[in-house]
């Protein structure tokens, strides 16, 4: 399947995931998440991701895990399915950004 090209105006949902482990830390890693839709749909097919500790592997890894499940979404993959396969703990929670970010986008309603 082919890359869907977006076009350049489109919605947008901005929100925060905090990096998962850090939740009680003093100072936590937390991302800016922006979502992108195309027009009449539901399901986003573009996702930024920006790491408040900028120019650090975090911030690095959080920017590729973007591109990756943006290519991922406009070549036909689901949010759910991208979530299930990401790692998680005995408790079913993300241990990486993008399983915190697909999380994240499920709870905003995103497909």
């Amino acid at each position: 399947m082919t890359r869907e090209k977006l076009p350049n105006r489109r919605e947008a949902l901005n929100f925060k995931v905090v990096h998962p482990g850090t939740e009680d830390h003093h100072k936590p890693t937390w991302y800016d998440v922006a979502l992108g839709f195309p027009p009449g749909s539901a399901a986003p097919k573009e996702v930024f991701i920006s790491c408040n500790k900028v120019t650090t592997a975090l911030d690095t890894a959080g920017r590729d895990c973007a591109t990756l499940i943006s290519i991922a979404l406009q070549r036909g993959a689901s949010v759910a399915e991208l979530a299930a396969a990401m790692t998680r703990d005995d408790a079913g929670k993300p241990q990486g950004v993008a399983g915190a970010v697909l999380d994240a986008v499920l709870a905003e309603g995103g497909r």
